[in-house]
């Protein structure tokens, strides 16, 4: 009994780094540059043309949600770039980030997109 009450939860300890990725937000994906003024306005973000986001691919990418903008980093903003030339939408390109955030940035280990 007593391997049994040491295995377990060092079983679960491991389980959660081997498949844990940090937390989870959902948001309007959008371009840096658009995306720092409409933190607090989740309409205008979605109504942001898809369009301008690629157009603004240097400023980065992120995403409006809870009244914030969260910025990606470098390997988001690349996932984010395959996404945005990937959609039909023409706005309102809603996603799930998955990663570790520090203050506004995500450090996105996996996005997708969501209805």
């Amino acid at each position: 009994m007593k391997k049994l009450l040491i295995i377990t939860p060092l079983a679960m300890l491991l389980g959660g780094f081997a498949f844990g990725h940090g937390e989870e937000k959902t948001g309007i994906l959008v371009d840096a540059q658009c995306g720092a003024e409409m933190k607090n306005a989740v309409e205008n973000a979605a109504s942001h043309p898809i369009s301008c986001a690629i157009r603004n691919e240097k400023s980065g990418y992120g995403i409006v949600t809870g009244g914030k903008f969260l910025r990606f980093d470098d390997y988001g903003n690349r996932q984010a770039k395959l996404l945005l030339k990937a959609t039909s939408k023409i706005s309102n390109l809603k996603v799930r980030v998955g990663g570790h955030f520090e203050g506004d940035l995500i450090k996105v280990s996996e996005i997708e997109t969501v209805e």
